[in-house]
């Protein structure tokens, strides 16, 4: 190369620092993306067991007693869950009088037995004889359900005892109603 003569390109060591620098950045956002997504379905989740609770207490209220859960054949055949058929029970009292369809979890798994401690899905049981109540002639239900990126939730109302933090051992979020 002549003296005074600008080179064109760009020297090997160039070329990867920029491949370098882009593989980086590529790797931090797709990193970041599969955690926005686990936390979206966490808040699709949650929404779901707000339209379901709904849909529980407006049945209730018109029937004096909650759907029953039945035909699990992935938990017991106490429950119901939406890893299995046993769904359609509950969905058959509830929609579309109280709901236009029956939520099912964002990724829908059909996880083996039993559901509620792997797999990502729905699971309901009505409880009768006060199974977390003080008065024992009221009944109540527990939904369970996973979040993925988030810690797992537990909320118990009624006259369930208010110091228990985790009132069962499944592992997964839980929303306990016991009058």
């Amino acid at each position: 190369m002549k003296r005074g003569q600008k080179r064109k390109g760009f020297t090997i060591v160039e070329l990867v620092i920029v491949i370098v620098v882009i593989g980086t950045l590529a790797g931090i956002t797709i990193v970041a993306y599969k955690g926005m997504q686990g936390r979206a379905r966490d808040t699709d989740r949650k929404q779901d067991m707000a339209k379901i609770q709904d849909a529980l207490e407006l049945y209730y209220a018109k029937n004096g007693t909650y759907p029953a859960s039945s035909g699990s054949t992935k938990i017991n055949a106490g429950w119901v869950t939406s890893a299995d058929a046993s769904w359609a029970n509950l969905e058959s009292q509830l929609v579309p009088t109280y709901l236009p369809s029956l939520p099912q979890d964002p990724l829908g798994s059909t996880a083996t037995s039993p559901a509620i401690w792997s797999g990502f899905n729905y699971d309901y049981i009505r409880l009768t004889n006060g199974w977390c109540a003080t008065n024992t002639s009221k009944p109540g239900y527990l939904l369970a359900y996973r979040l993925e990126s988030s810690p797992q939730e537990y909320k118990i109302e009624g006259d369930c005892p208010a110091a228990s933090t985790q009132p069962t051992n499944y592992q997964s979020s839980e929303y306990i109603r016991g009058d």
